[in-house]
């Protein structure tokens, strides 16, 4: 189904950047993740669901629709991957315009080859090969290496994206640190400003940095974020997720197709209690319902996302909005913790 065709401007932008999130498990448990990934988690999306979302995502749009698959960690079922991706070239779905791994994976030039080749004869646009010092708490440094030296022989430079390249040329695994030596240097490297203060960096990084009173994020709204940005993720649970907003809920695909979840969106933003509040004030708009129910924010908080996240977690403790904050887990201590931390 096309969506709606108009010269107006629209209030919600159509979604023309997707990620298919093959899954929530990955092998890592990385402080700076924003959904809460980790090896616990064991939901991973139907190749049959991922085609008819990709399509519907394509269609929905009048702009068309790049689609790039992500997780979680997609290369945990190295079949249902490379599945996924010749089933979309045999339908003239068009390529995946990238494909993210932490690449875990890469223990062997000859198996990393062969997976790289095939990738591209399905029609991969760009690799994506995730390394910082949080994924190198789980990951071999040498492993993201080999990845992207046999990558960029087999597609070009130009294809091969690392996210972050300094760490990639200059950084180390900082599994052997011990815990107090990690955590300055996860605190140091955060200060770039290349973290989502959601999930577990909300946790786990936020409070590191410098903090800043709730007064300084009065007149944050988040239309653009939530609205604009035209970037959505679709879980393997099919929850639409804006952007990088883990546990915002846009709608699920169980209630229709995106093009139907779009014209609802458009329709009812500004009657959501979450969405519709955050869009028009920011997480302040959260705030004094929160507050009525015994919230009590903290002394300062990282940024607006990171004030965001303390505010959803708790409403989702009441078991409030379950239709725009979830899943619920992703709010749970157990997803927070950091590896090797009792859960209370």
């Amino acid at each position: 189904m096309s969506a709606r065709r108009s010269s107006r401007p629209v209030p919600v932008k159509y979604w023309s950047f997707a990620g298919i999130m093959l899954t929530y498990w990955c092998s890592a448990r990385c402080a700076s993740c924003y959904l809460c990934c980790g090896p616990d988690r064991s939901e991973w999306m139907e190749v049959e669901l991922a085609l008819r979302l990709w399509r519907e995502l394509v269609e929905a749009s009048p702009h068309g629709c790049k689609v790039h698959i992500s997780g979680g960690e997609p290369f945990g079922d190295w079949d249902r991957l490379i599945g996924l991706c010749t089933a979309a070239q045999s339908e003239g779905l068009g390529p995946p315009a990238k494909i993210e791994t932490s690449a875990f994976w890469a223990t062997d030039e000859q198996v990393v080859r062969l997976r790289v080749g095939a990738l591209d004869a399905a029609g991969m646009t760009k690799l994506v090969i995730s390394t910082d010092p949080y994924h190198q708490q789980f990951i071999p440094i040498e492993r993201a290496r080999l990845a992207a030296r046999v990558a960029r022989d087999v597609l070009g430079a130009d294809r091969l994206q690392v996210r972050w390249r300094d760490w990639l040329e200059n950084g180390f695994d900082t599994a052997a640190l011990d815990e107090s030596e990690r955590a300055e240097v996860f605190a140091k490297y955060a200060i770039g400003r290349r973290d989502r203060y959601n999930g577990r960096a909300a946790a786990l990084l936020g409070p590191t940095q410098q903090q800043k009173p709730v007064s300084d994020f009065a007149d944050s709204r988040c239309d653009g974020a939530l609205l604009r940005s035209k970037h959505v993720h679709i879980g393997p649970d099919g929850r639409i997720i804006p952007g990088t907003c883990g546990g915002i809920v846009l709608g699920s695909v169980s209630e229709g197709t995106v093009g139907d979840l779009w014209r609802r969106l458009e329709a009812d933003r500004a009657r959501r209690p979450v969405v519709g509040r955050l869009a028009a004030h920011g997480p302040v708009g959260l705030l004094a319902e929160a507050e009525s129910l015994g919230f009590a924010p903290r002394a300062g908080y990282a940024g607006k996302c990171h004030l965001c996240w303390d505010i959803r977690s708790f409403l989702s403790s009441k078991d409030l909005y379950r239709d725009e904050l979830g899943p619920a887990w992703m709010y749970g201590p157990a997803a927070l913790a950091a590896p090797g931390q009792k859960n209370e």
